[in-house]
């Protein structure tokens, strides 16, 4: 044992400088790792980004989002769009098509800077007309003097971190009279806030096959593949619902006419060729004043000639679950649109559009 204990010692004594100095060299870049990303106080984080890349990207693209709403806010939207809001729009498709900007505390605070001030115009009357939101993705709600609808109300992300807050997303929800739900993905559906309105005792109408006997206020109307009406007096709305799909999946489009005599048409995710053979009718059977329709959809000219609206507001841009080909841009809204003989308005989040009688 003893020879054995000196035999360490020989060899370890020489090289023990050899040791500490592999051991060091191996330790340093995880030490110099974490010196350049030490806890800032506000002024390192703010101000200091020599050494530190990625605080200086994420400092960038908190300024471009926030110059980006200021010029939003300043220019509304309107038909056919303007230079400044494309400009506008098109460095937003930039920063959202950086995935270095997914989950950053810039890109949190857009998006719920843009919602809250939704929420705050929801605050107000409309006394004519109907007011058209755009919330996160192809979410929307249409308020009028007697019934504000929300479709499609997500939060968007992930369950433990979605991209609208909690408290935000429900206030939301409780300035609304009712929820229609096209189709069963996530990105449309989300369960908890449809138990919201449910337990709040308004109307969610989702498609067949979702939920059913989840909560007796959660309602599958559409059970065949024809067309349902429902009325809602209390709401001064008649909706109809039409049998979509997204490829095979059941998809309802939401045909609502409200009481001032305005119609509005959501098509949700509707992607089916065989589909196409009654929509070519939809625009004979209802006067469509507005069109919600998902950006991608196929058969593009044939399907808004077959609703035949007097204005087309698209959805789906720039969701941000998708891989960064399947982010479908504004700038590519623009140039699939703007050779369509109808108007259209191009929106991004918290934005809205006002439809006079």
């Amino acid at each position: 044992m003893k020879d054995i204990c000196r035999g360490l010692v020989r060899w370890f004594a020489p090289n023990l400088f050899m040791f500490i100095l592999t051991a060091g060299l191996l330790l340093c870049p995880a030490f110099a790792g974490a010196a350049e990303r030490p806890e800032k106080n506000l002024w390192e984080k703010y101000y200091i980004f020599w050494g530190y890349p990625d605080n200086y990207l994420e400092n960038q693209s908190r300024e471009a989002f926030r110059l980006i709403d200021s010029v939003l806010k300043e220019n509304k939207p309107q038909k056919g769009g303007s230079l400044t809001r494309d400009m506008a729009l098109m460095g937003l498709d930039m920063l959202l098509h950086d995935k270095r900007n997914d989950g950053t505390e810039a890109f949190y605070e857009f998006v719920n800077v843009r919602l809250g001030e939704m929420l705050r115009d929801m605050e107000k009357p409309v006394k004519r007309g109907a007011k058209i939101y755009k919330a996160y993705n192809d979410g929307f709600i249409i308020k009028t003097k007697t019934a504000t609808i929300a479709i499609d109300l997500v939060p968007g992300g992930k369950k433990d971190k979605p991209f609208i807050g909690e408290s935000l997303l429900m206030a939301i929800a409780d300035k609304c009279d009712a929820m229609f739900i096209s189709h069963a993905h996530g990105d449309h559906a989300n369960l908890r806030v449809a138990k919201a309105f449910a337990n709040a005792g308004k109307t969610v109408i989702a498609p067949k096959g979702l939920w059913e006997g989840v909560h007796p206020n959660i309602k599958q109307l559409l059970n065949a593949d024809t067309a349902v009406t429902v009325r809602f007096d209390e709401l001064g709305m008649v909706l109809n619902i039409l049998p979509g799909h997204q490829d095979d999946m059941y998809n309802n489009i939401y045909v609502m006419t409200f009481k001032n005599g305005i119609t509005v048409a959501h098509t949700g995710d509707q992607y089916n060729q065989e589909d196409l053979e009654w929509i070519d009718n939809v625009g004979k059977q209802h006067k469509i004043d507005v069109l919600l329709l998902n950006c991608w959809i196929n058969s593009l000219e044939r399907t808004v000639k077959g609703f035949n609206p007097k204005l087309i507001i698209t959805g789906h841009e720039n969701e941000m679950e998708h891989s960064i080909d399947h982010r479908e841009a504004y700038w590519m809204t623009r140039r699939k649109y703007e050779n369509l003989p109808y108007p259209n308005v191009l929106m991004t989040w918290g934005e809205h559009y006002t439809i006079e009688n």
